[in-house]
C-alpha cells in the first residue's frame, strides 16, 4: 500500500494519458445492427433463411400501406364499404384510373431508392391489369390479395417493397428506410410504413440512440446525488472519472480486438457505471469513517494533518483492497454465467462486461490513492443529509432480527414461498412490436397495416421441385396449400399464398405448367418470388400478425411445420433437404424463448460460481452458502412479481437473474468483511450491530444512488431498456432487504460463537 500512495499522482496521471489515448479508438466501436447476428452461425434456422434469400431475393420486405375514398372503379360512383362488397358487384374489376397513376407514380419514386430492388416490388394496379379480362379471374385474385395488396374494408391498399440484401445495395439500410418514409410522408392522408426490416431498424436505431443519452442523463443524475451526499467535487469528480474512464478504455479495448456492440451490449455504459459508482461508494464512506474516527487534533500542523489524511488512506486502501476485489471477481462471474446463452451477443455481452469489470478493478487501483491521499487542505466526505434518521433506522432493523430472528425468519420464508409458483408461471413475450411503446411511429403503423391489410410477419416454406414441373408436382403443392389454409380457416392472422394459387384461377382451360407459362410470359417477376427454376426450388409465402399473443404465435409455427412434414414425408419425389418453414418471423419467435430457456442456466452457473468464489474468500463453506440467500431472495422475488402479474419476458428481462445476482451480491461481501472483522474482538451481537452501522450505511448509499441512475433507463423509448431499468432498480431495493435483515439473520443463526475470522487476506493490514 506504501508503493501505491506514494505514486498516487504519478499513476493518476499515466490513467488519465491511457484515457485521452483511447478516446478516438474508442470512437471507433461499432454497432452491429443485423438481427441475424443474435444466432449462431450454425443455427438451422438462420441457414434456411439465408439460402431461401440466395434463391428467392432479399425476402425483407416494407409494405406503404394507405386507405383511398375509392380504391376500386365502379359503375355509377358506387362506394362498397368492403371487399365483400365489392366482389358482389358484376364487374370487371380494376383499380379506379387516378388512383391507378398515384399508385404507380408512387412506385416509381420508392423504386429509384438505391436500397429498393425496384423489379420486384408489388401493387394491385399492376396485378390487376396483367390478370386476364374475366371477371371470376380477377375476383378470385382479389380474394387472394386479400390482405397484402387490399384490406377487408375494400379501400385500403399497399406497395409491397423488397429490399436488397444490406451487402449489395449502395446505401445504408438507414438511408434507404428514411427515403421510403420521406416519400410515404410526402403522401395526403394517414400512410404507414410497415414490415420487420422496419421493426428491427427502429429497434436498433432506438437502442443506440437511448443507449449514449441516457448513460450521460444517469452520469448527471449520480453526480449530482454524490454531491448532495458528500458535498464536496473531488468525491463527484473522482467516480464520475473511474466510470467514463473505465468505459473509454472499455469500448477502445472491444474497438481494437474487433468486437461490436450489439443490442444487448448497449447497456455496457450503463452497467459499467453501476459497478464503478457502488465500489466508490463504499470505499468513500470507509474512508469517512476512518477520518472521523482520528477526529481533529488542538492546533494541528499541516504535517500532522497531511500524515493523518495519509494513514487514513494506507488504512482505506488496505482493508478495503480485498472486498473490492472479489466484488469484481464475483461481479464478472455473474456475467460470466451468461456464456451459457444461445444467443451470440448474449455471449459477447458477458465477455463485454467481464472485459469492463476487470477494467473497473485497475481504475480503482490508480485512482483511489491519489483521491484519498492527495490535497491534505481538502475536507473530507461530509455526513449524508438526514443521515442521523438512517443510522436510527439501521439500529432499529438490527434490533428488530436481534429480537424477533423466528418471526423474521418466517416472513422471509414465506416471501420466498409466495414468490416460487410466480417464477413458474412466467411467460414470453414473442409480439416483437411489444419492445415498443404504444405512442411510437413503427406500433402506430403495425396497428394500421395489421387491422386493414393484413399480418406484418414474413415467412416461407421451401422445397425441392423436379427439374421440370410437372402437372402432378403443381398439383400436390397445390393441395399442399389448401392443407395449410384448412389448419388456419379459424385464424384471420395468418394467410396464405402459392405460384399454384395463381394456376388454379378461373377459367381453368390449361393444365397448371401450361397455365404457369402464361403466367410467366406475362408476370415473370410474381412467379420468380416463388419458383427458382435453375436452383430447382419453390416456396410458399405465408404472412402473420406481428401483434399477437406469444402462444398463438407459437402454435401456429410447429401446425405449419408439422403439416409441411407430413405431407413431404407421404409424397413421392423425394426431398434432398427437409423442408421447414423459416423466415425472420421464426427467428424472432424463437428469439426470447432461447433467452428464456438459457435464463435458468445461467442462473444456476451464476449461483454455482458466487458460491465458489465466497467460499474461497471467506475460507468457509458456510459463509459460501450463507451469502447465497440473500442474493438469491431479490431475484426470486422480482421474477416472482412478474409472474403473478402476468408481465411477459422480453428480451430486457431475460438476463435479469444472472446480472442482478452479479451486482447485488457486491454488498453482501462487504457486509460480511466488516461483519468478520468486528469478530475479532466483539460478540456475535455486537458485530452485526458494528456491520450494521458501518457496511450497511455504505450499502444503502451505494443502493440509493444505482436506483436513481437506473431509472432513468425507464425514459427510453425501448421498452426491454424500460423493464432491465425497473426490474434491475428492484433488484437492488430487494438487496438491500436481503442484506440487512436476511443476511444478519443467517450470521446470527450460523456463526459458531467462539469463531474468529478466518481469512486474514480480506482485512490484512499490509501497509506496513
Amino acid at each position: 500500500m506504501k508503493t501505491l500512495v506514494s505514486l498516487r499522482n504519478l499513476l493518476l496521471f499515466g490513467a488519465a494519458a491511457i484515457v485521452l489515448a483511447a478516446i478516438p479508438v474508442s470512437e471507433r466501436l461499432k454497432f452491429d445492427q443485423r438481427i441475424e447476428a443474435f444466432f449462431a452461425s450454425d443455427n438451422p434456422d438462420l441457414l434456411l433463411l439465408q439460402r431461401n434469400r440466395s434463391e428467392f431475393g432479399g425476402s425483407e420486405f416494407v409494405i406503404v400501406a394507405w386507405t383511398e375514398d375509392q380504391l376500386f372503379a365502379m359503375p355509377d360512383q358506387q362506394v362498397p364499404q368492403s371487399l365483400a362488397a365489392v366482389l358482389e358487384i358484376d364487374v370487371l374489376l380494376a383499380v379506379d384510373d387516378p388512383v391507378a397513376q398515384k399508385i404507380r407514380d408512387v412506385s416509381a419514386r420508392l423504386n429509384e431508392i438505391p436500397g429498393v430492388n425496384g423489379e420486384k416490388t408489388q401493387h394491385l394496379a399492376d396485378l390487376l391489369d396483367a390478370a386476364p379480362r374475366f371477371k371470376p379471374s380477377r375476383r378470385a385474385m382479389l380474394r387472394l390479395f386479400e390482405g397484402t395488396m387490399v384490406g377487408r374494408d375494400g379501400r385500403t391498399t399497399g406497395i409491397l417493397l423488397e429490399l436488397r440484401p444490406q451487402n449489395e445495395s449502395t446505401e445504408s439500410r438507414a438511408a434507404t428506410l428514411e427515403k421510403i418514409r420521406k416519400i410515404a410522408a410526402s403522401m395526403d392522408g394517414e400512410v404507414a410504413v410497415a414490415g420487420e426490416p422496419v421493426q428491427v431498424f427502429d429497434m436498433f436505431q432506438m437502442v443506440e440512440e437511448d443507449g449514449q443519452i441516457l448513460f450521460l442523463v444517469s452520469l448527471s443524475i449520480l453526480s449530482l446525488v454524490l454531491l448532495m451526499m458528500f458535498q464536496g467535487f473531488r468525491w463527484v469528480l473522482a467516480p464520475v472519472g473511474l466510470v467514463l474512464g473505465s468505459v473509454v478504455v472499455t469500448r477502445a479495448t472491444l474497438s481494437v480486438i474487433g468486437a461490436e456492440l450489439s443490442m444487448v451490449s448497449s447497456m455496457l455504459n450503463s452497467l459499467v457505471t453501476v459497478i464503478g459508482i457502488a465500489t466508490c461508494m463504499h470505499v468513500i464512506v470507509h474512508y469517512r469513517d476512518i477520518r472521523n474516527e482520528q477526529g481533529v487534533l488542538p492546533l494541528e500542523t499541516d504535517h500532522q494533518r497531511k500524515q493523518k489524511v495519509l494513514d487514513a488512506t494506507k488504512r482505506t486502501l488496505s482493508e478495503m483492497t480485498m472486498p473490492i476485489f472479489w466484488t469484481c471477481v464475483t461481479t464478472a462471474v455473474g456475467f460470466t454465467s451468461l456464456l451459457v446463452s444461445q444467443i451470440t451477443p448474449v455471449r459477447s455481452f458477458s465477455i463485454m462486461m467481464c472485459l469492463g469489470t476487470g477494467v473497473v478493478l485497475l481504475a480503482c487501483i490508480v485512482v483511489f490513492p491519489a483521491t484519498l491521499g492527495s490535497g491534505s487542505r481538502l475536507s473530507p466526505p461530509a455526513s449524508v443529509p438526514m443521515e442521523h434518521w438512517l443510522d436510527k433506522a439501521l439500529h432499529i432493523s438490527a434490533r428488530a432480527v436481534e429480537k424477533r430472528p423466528v418471526l423474521t425468519g418466517v416472513i422471509c420464508f414465506l416471501m420466498f414461498a409466495f414468490a416460487i409458483p410466480g417464477v413458474l408461471m412466467l411467460n414470453v413475450e414473442t409480439d416483437f412490436s411489444k419492445n415498443f411503446k404504444d405512442s411510437s411511429t413503427i406500433v402506430q403503423s403495425l396497428k394500421f397495416v395489421e387491422s386493414r391489410l393484413g399480418g406484418a410477419g414474413s415467412w416461407e416454406i421451401a422445397f425441392d421441385t423436379p427439374e421440370e414441373l410437372t402437372d402432378d408436382f403443381l398439383s400436390d403443392i397445390q393441395r399442399l396449400t389448401e392443407k395449410l389454409r384448412s389448419l388456419s380457416e379459424d385464424d384471420e392472422t395468418i394467410s396464405i399464398l402459392s405460384l399454384t394459387d395463381f394456376t388454379d384461377l378461373p377459367p381453368r382451360i390449361f393444365v397448371p405448367t401450361k397455365t404457369l407459362r402464361k403466367i410467366a410470359s406475362k408476370q415473370p417477376t410474381l412467379v420468380s418470388n416463388f419458383y427458382n427454376k435453375d436452383a430447382r426450388r419453390m416456396r410458399i409465402v405465408l404472412r402473420s400478425a406481428e401483434q399477437q399473443p406469444s402462444e398463438q404465435k407459437l402454435t401456429q409455427i410447429i401446425r405449419i411445420r408439422s403439416c409441411v412434414h407430413d405431407f413431404f414425408a407421404s409424397t413421392e419425389f423425394r426431398q434432398t433437404t427437409p423442408p421447414e418453414a423459416s423466415g425472420m418471423f421464426v427467428l424472432l419467435a424463437d428469439l426470447i424463448q432461447s433467452l428464456l430457456q438459457d435464463q435458468l442456466l445461467s442462473f444456476v452457473v451464476a449461483t454455482i460460481g458466487i458460491l465458489v468464489c465466497m467460499t474461497i474468500a471467506f475460507r468457509s463453506l458456510r459463509i459460501g452458502f450463507v451469502s447465497l440467500l440473500p442474493n438469491i431472495f431479490p431475484v426470486a422475488i422480482v421474477m416472482g412479481i412478474l409472474g403473478w402479474t402476468g408481465s411477459r419476458v422480453n428480451i430486457g428481462t431475460a438476463m435479469i437473474t444472472s446480472v442482478s445476482m452479479g451486482l447485488t451480491v457486491d454488498s453482501t461481501i462487504h457486509y460480511i468483511t466488516a461483519f468478520e472483522r468486528a469478530r475479532r474482538q466483539n460478540s456475535v451481537q455486537n458485530s452485526l450491530h458494528i456491520a450494521h452501522a458501518s457496511a450497511g450505511r455504505a450499502l444503502v448509499f451505494a443502493h440509493l444512488a444505482l436506483v436513481a441512475g437506473l431509472l432513468v433507463l425507464t425514459a427510453s423509448r425501448f421498452v426491454p431498456l424500460v423493464y432491465f431499468g425497473a426490474l434491475l432498480s428492484l433488484s437492488m431495493v430487494g438487496g438491500v432487504f436481503g442484506d440487512l435483515v436476511l443476511l444478519p439473520l443467517l450470521l446470527r443463526w450460523t456463526t459458531p460463537v467462539s469463531s474468529t475470522i478466518n481469512s486474514d487476506e480480506l482485512s490484512a493490514e499490509n501497509s506496513d
